[in-house]
């Protein structure tokens, strides 16, 4: 939670990705500091849904290649239909042939060899494009 009451609420952050460890760390790591708090974490597309529907956080930060879809666009354009002001930040692991739709489509795209502040930085760049 953030502690200076003048200070605007952290954002709500979903976190979506196949590996368990890989979900624990950057839940870890996003909630160090005040500016983000993560809401919940899933593994696989149909309980990610549920949990963004759920839970309305402001970003969903997501591997693209969960089990189940279609290089991550098929989940992008559910978040859109049933939360469409939720914005989606990408972690991309390698090249593939849909980073160009996904970097279209998505609100931000970081690479998983990222630092903290680049994530960071995804997160709240999705949330200033929403503004604008």
């Amino acid at each position: 939670m953030h502690a200076d009451p003048g200070s605007p609420p952290p954002l709500r952050v979903v976190v979506v990705d196949a590996d368990d460890r890989v979900r624990e760390s950057l839940s870890r790591l996003l909630c160090i500091g005040d500016r983000v708090e993560v809401v919940g974490s899933a593994g696989q597309t149909g309980p990610a849904l549920d949990l963004v529907v759920a839970t309305g956080p402001d970003v969903v930060v997501v591997d693209p290649r969960l089990p189940g879809i279609d290089g991550g666009l098929e989940f992008i354009d559910r978040v859109r239909t049933h939360a469409p002001g939720v914005r989606v930040v990408v972690m991309s692991g390698a090249d593939t042939p849909q980073l160009d739709d996904l970097a279209r489509t998505a609100d931000g795209i970081v690479r998983k060899t990222f630092r903290a502040t680049d994530l960071l930085t995804a997160i709240l760049g999705s949330i200033v494009l929403a503004l604008m």
